[in-house]
């Protein structure tokens, strides 16, 4: 039973991280008519999406932190699962943040191609 669910669990982490991967592609259109309100809630939903997949990650963690046989040493899987949370939760951060100047953007169109003024896009 435990070997059952944890192969489940393997093929729907591929298989979420296929179709994610293909539905979240760079709003190309988006940006080619200037359509600031559309990024916003485009980069809002991929901060969304990026924290969701911290989340997995952090009881995935979890999970191998239970079943590992030295209890004070946190196996390589855990680390390399806690490593992508703190990376899943910068990039949701850094979306935020776009949405964010997106927001900002007083003007949505053709005729207005400049992002507002004093405008961080990124955090790093």
């Amino acid at each position: 039973m435990k070997r059952a669910s944890t192969w489940f669990l393997i093929v729907f982490f591929f298989a979420m991280t296929f179709v994610v991967g293909c539905v979240s592609s760079q709003p190309k259109e988006l940006v080619e008519r200037h359509d600031h309100p559309g990024l916003k809630v485009w980069y809002l939903v991929e901060a969304a999406t990026l924290r969701g997949k911290a989340e997995e990650m952090r009881q995935m963690a979890d999970e191998y932190k239970r079943q590992q046989t030295n209890p004070g040493f946190p196996s390589v899987l855990a680390r390399h699962c806690e490593n992508l949370v703190k990376r899943y939760t910068k990039a949701a951060e850094d979306a935020e943040a776009l949405a964010k100047v997106h927001a900002k953007h007083p003007l949505s169109g053709p005729g207005n191609p400049q992002a507002p003024e004093g405008a961080k896009l990124f955090s790093f």
